[in-house]
């Protein structure tokens, strides 16, 4: 609530209509410091809270655990390299799995405090750290 709070405050009515990926984006490229920490982060947790759902299925889709095996051999692979890269993300950021679209492969990125997936990354999973 505080980032969206914060973000109203800064843009009043500019960029209305825009989509919140796209004022982070647009924020950064523009250098304002302030608008893209609150979008971005808006938008971060915005992602993170969507994936986690009540009652959720035992079970992963099976399309998400064939890309994960291709990628990283297996699932529990996957799973410890993860972790691993999220240990190893000093300070406040983030730790995504993205699938880019330059090589057509997933991958596991950090990036530090309001920092999100840029360019051909396409965030499918992430956490707070």
């Amino acid at each position: 609530n505080a980032y969206v709070t914060k973000l109203n405050q800064i843009l009043g009515d500019k960029l209305e209509g825009e989509t919140i990926e796209a004022i982070a984006v647009k924020a950064k490229a523009d250098g304002d410091g302030p608008l893209f920490n609150q979008a971005a982060q808006h938008f971060n947790h915005s992602f993170y809270f969507a994936a986690m759902k009540p009652n959720a299925p035992g079970s992963m889709p099976a399309e998400l655990e064939t890309a994960l095996t291709k990628d990283f051999e297996s699932v529990d692979a996957f799973k410890t390299a993860f972790m691993d890269k999220a240990v190893g993300n000093f300070g406040s950021g983030w730790t995504w799995l993205v699938y880019d679209t330059a090589d057509a492969k997933l991958k596991i990125v950090n990036t530090g405090n309001a920092g999100m997936p840029e360019g051909t990354q396409r965030p499918v999973l992430t956490m707070d750290v």
